[in-house]
């Protein structure tokens, strides 16, 4: 027998005594040395609004796993519906406050509008065409024709950002854009903006009640296994569909000893690696100006 395998199985058998006789305790101690990866960029950079985090498609998806968890999980399913609210304004607006842009034929991932336009104005051979007064008033009017009906946008609180529902390449938005940053000029557009917020009162009741732990997926299961043995009723939700490398741990923080094993998980880790949903909500908030 080679040396120390016997110590070996003893350790196992230590260590596998202690987790039934004390689940809880062992979890805590578990969960503090546990390696955890990086979840890389929640809310990615881009001039293209549908690869940015999609709140939309984050509560459909936890919805979609509490649908069948039984009736302890209706109340969250249920608050997670009442989460998002959005209202219509009518305002003139910055162009040069645009973020992204709902439509584009490019694929490639420029981190920002300026980068795409940059590419998409050599493209057109136009890296010249944008500089002057008249340029700048050519381009305007055809990006947003017909200067006395609103054009359609989208604010988002829970990031800041404004992307614009177009319908064509948004090229001449771009000569605009680079305009505004390279001769600090701006102009005013008539929009309809649809702003899409968070519920505070709702987002208040779920922090006050659950935990939403978001972590990489494998990560997440070996949290919840040892959740499940020492007893807690926690459940996976998925993330948005985009990031299936994700999971969301669903508890309650009416159970005093699973709200010590999850503070110990996240004590002394990076939001990288882990980071309760209701907290990173909570933190990125950017109210919309309503003047």
């Amino acid at each position: 027998m080679p040396p120390g395998a016997s110590t070996f199985d003893i350790e196992a058998f230590l260590n596998s005594l202690i987790q039934r006789l004390f689940p809880a305790w062992y979890a805590n101690q578990a969960v503090r040395e546990m390696p955890l990866h990086d979840m890389g960029s929640l809310n990615p950079n881009s001039f293209l609004s549908h690869r940015w985090l999609s709140m939309h498609s984050v509560i459909q998806a936890m919805q979609g796993s509490l649908e069948n968890a039984g009736p302890d999980w209706q109340e969250l399913h249920q608050l997670l519906g009442k989460l998002i609210v959005e209202k219509d304004y009518q305002r003139h607006l910055s162009v040069s406050v645009i973020h992204g842009v709902e439509y584009s034929t490019h694929e490639e991932e420029f981190p920002n509008i300026l980068s795409y336009a940059e590419h998409a104005l050599q493209q057109q051979q136009w890296q010249q065409e944008w500089q002057t007064t008249e340029q700048f008033e050519h381009h305007l009017l055809q990006a947003f024709p017909q200067q006395d009906i609103p054009h359609r946008m989208v604010y988002r609180e829970w990031d800041g950002r404004y992307y614009w529902l177009n319908k064509e390449e948004p090229v001449h938005l771009a000569a605009v854009l680079m305009h505004c940053q390279h001769k600090q000029r701006d102009a005013r557009i008539s929009a309809s903006i649809n702003v899409e917020s968070l519920h505070l009162p709702t987002l208040d009741a779920i922090r006050s009640k659950y935990w939403l732990v978001l972590m990489q997926r494998d990560d997440a299961y070996q949290v919840l296994q040892l959740l499940d043995q020492a007893g807690f009723g926690v459940i996976p939700c998925e993330f948005e569909w985009r990031r299936s490398d994700l999971l969301i741990l669903a508890g309650r923080k009416s159970n005093r000893k699973l709200n010590n094993i999850l503070l110990s998980l996240q004590n002394n880790r990076s939001s990288q690696q882990v980071t309760d949903l209701g907290r990173y909500l909570s933190r990125h908030y950017y109210p919309f100006r309503n003047q």
